[in-house]
């Protein structure tokens, strides 16, 4: 069976006039490409299957939550080629600011450019249904929504991604790769609807290779020849795709960018342009962690280097905006044969439908773990003490915004004595632990259930002490307690020692160590609030004090008495950023137009000389995104 299917796709491949072939799952023959696995077939459905749904399903899920919810607008950014409108779906609640009192961040996620690539929309739309159920969760649904302006394409090139679901189960090929049918890539500039006109398969302009800075400057991953599958057009954004992708951006708010995803299928990594911006570079690195980790990093991490590309849409928004931008390849990492099928070498781009709903369920989780993470810093918002016995608040600290800062502000004014049952509320001003089935737990590697160390720091008289809480007694409130957020409030009893003299302390501030679920430390000096600009995070204290290392921790900036001393363990010194965490490196990605087993590699060396003259065209190099 092996010994057929690279035969007749290899023979496919090198065929030198185009030929019309048809997927099917295990039947063999002339013009006949076994996949191991039932043929993918776009089914009509508005709710979530088990599989693909059709595009004007899509189209017509994502009006329809559009239409439910006043989170969700319905935005035409431009018109394809075709006269298709391409609607751009903007989440985020009336608001403009955000819980910190200043403008929300914004984001930009981009699927569909490519048309065979099924798994974006198909993920993009899992986005948007995530928050649609989720605007009211009181967790990190509803927190997205309030504090980050989120604009989606659910499908960039409607032209052509209605092309492949037309003819779902043929493809034709030309000289060196399938092209059209179900294996499109490009838009349809100078192509026509009908399979059966041969002689415009090979048109199109690869969305991806039509973006600036670094338009038409790789002459091996990017073509001057219309025919390559990596032509880039007549110039940067001389398509209306790609001018709707840049529309999106100033829906989104340029200035106010943080993220940019460019879906993508297949080989399972985050590939990320590096700028040279070292700050915006480890963050860019930081993030990806974050969203890896959401499902236990089997994706991995692609970095390249500065000062060249493709002219793919990430470098675009990497360069344009200094923020962290990804290529995210969906999976399989390599082919169909990650799923028990027989592997042709551009099967990876023909998800079985088994595996569609996990897949969409996996991506939402790591892209809403991004967008939780670039939302806002984790900080203290207000601390408060309960007398037990008196069953009332008897001490409460907050911090108010204040124009361009914030004021620790006594709420209720008392004084604390010893040997008194308390219970300490301390409440942040996101959802700092994640939940799941309803339990308080784990978040990946990034964080645990628990993660907080306390201390209360008790100097004047004879009482200079440090005074350790134990946060075994506390919990995360994520049913009744919590301020506005799920988990945004950690409640814990504490006791003070019979020698407490309320009249002789001149300093007492509260130690807090812990992380929101996705690791990022606290700011440490709330006073000064956190922002964005230029690729990194502006006013986001570490312990000893600096701005410019983009790492939080612990925070002494909670002062029920102040002394009016140094918030912080030492001055300000450190100039340079932290190394960036440990990166996997991905494999060399797979061709679009063919990996696959040893034995086609074997096949493939036979025809060197055939390989390198195509080469020129992009044909054979280029990879899948």
């Amino acid at each position: 069976m092996r010994k057929l299917v690279c035969f007749g796709l290899f023979s496919f491949i090198f065929s030198v006039t185009a030929t019309t072939f048809n997927y099917t799952d295990t039947q063999t023959g002339n013009n006949l490409i076994p996949l191991g696995y039932p043929v993918p077939i776009p089914v009509d459905s508005l709710t979530p299957v088990d599989g693909f749904r059709t595009y004007e399903s899509l189209n017509l899920r994502h009006q329809q939550m559009s239409a439910e919810s006043s989170f969700i607008q319905q935005i035409s950014v431009g018109d394809t080629i075709e006269g298709n409108p391409i609607w751009a779906y903007q989440l985020s609640d009336p608001g403009t600011l955000n819980s910190s009192g200043i403008a929300e961040a914004s984001a930009l996620l981009n699927s569909g450019i490519h048309a065979r690539e099924w798994q974006t929309p198909e993920a993009a739309t899992g986005y948007i249904e995530y928050l649609f159920n989720s605007s009211d969760d009181q967790h990190m649904g509803q927190y997205i929504l309030e504090n980050v302006n989120l604009v989606i394409i659910p499908v960039l090139n409607i032209d052509g991604f209605k092309q492949t679901q037309r003819f779902a189960a043929q493809v034709t090929s030309s000289e060196a790769s399938p092209r059209d049918g179900r294996m499109r890539r490009k838009n349809m500039r100078s192509v026509d609807q009908n399979l059966n006109t041969l002689s415009d398969n090979l048109n199109g302009i690869d969305l991806n290779r039509n973006n600036g800075p670094y338009w038409a400057t790789n002459n091996q991953r990017s073509s001057p020849d219309q025919t390559s599958i990596v032509h880039h057009g007549a110039g940067a954004a001389s398509e209306p795709e790609t001018q709707a992708l840049q529309q999106a951006a100033i829906l989104a708010g340029e200035s106010r960018l943080r993220l940019y995803t460019d879906n993508h299928s297949f080989t399972q990594v985050y590939f990320a342009p590096s700028t040279g911006n070292q700050r915006r570079d480890d963050i860019t690195a930081d993030i990806a962690f974050i969203m890896r980790a959401a499902n236990g990093f089997k994706y991995r991490f692609g970095p390249s280097a500065a000062g060249g590309g493709i002219g793919s849409t990430d470098e675009f928004f990497a360069n344009t905006y200094q923020i962290p931008s990804y290529t995210l390849e969906i999976e399989p990492e390599n082919s169909g044969a990650d799923y028990g099928g027989f592997g042709p070498s551009h099967s990876g781009f023909i998800l079985p439908n088994s595996e569609v709903s996990r897949m969409r369920e996996e991506t939402t989780l790591a892209t809403m773990a991004g967008l939780y993470a670039i939302a806002d810093i984790p900080y203290l918002l207000k601390a408060e003490v309960w007398d037990e016995a008196q069953q009332e608040v008897v001490l409460s600290f907050g911090w108010q915004n204040e124009e361009s800062q914030r004021v620790l502000t006594e709420l209720i004014v008392g004084q604390l004595q010893g040997q008194t049952n308390y219970q300490l509320n301390l409440i942040f001003n996101k959802p700092m632990r994640w939940i799941e089935n309803g339990q308080v737990s784990d978040f990946s590697t990034l964080s645990d259930a628990l993660g907080i160390s306390l201390s209360l720091r008790i100097e004047g008289g004879e009482q200079n002490s440090e005074i350790e809480i134990d946060t075994s007694q506390g919990q995360w409130q994520a049913e009744i307690g919590y301020s506005q957020y799920k988990t945004d409030t950690f409640s814990v009893p504490f006791r003070l020692t019979e020698d407490f003299d309320w009249s002789q302390i001149s300093l007492l501030a509260l130690e807090v160590d812990t992380q929101d679920f996705t690791g990022q430390e606290l700011d440490t000096n709330p006073g000064s609030i956190i922002d964005w600009r230029n690729g990194a995070w502006t006013n986001y204290e570490d312990t000893q004090g600096n701005v410019n290392t983009d790492k939080g921790g612990v925070d002494l900036s909670m002062r029920w008495i102040d002394d009016g001393s140094d918030l912080f363990v030492t001055s300000p010194d450190v100039t340079d950023p932290p190394a960036p965490p440990p990166t996997s490196v991905p494999n060399p990605p797979v061709s679009s137009s063919g990996g696959g087993g040893a034995s086609d590699w074997l096949f493939i060396s036979l025809l060197l000389p055939i390989l390198l003259s195509r080469f020129k065209k992009g044909e054979l190099s280029s990879p899948s995104n």
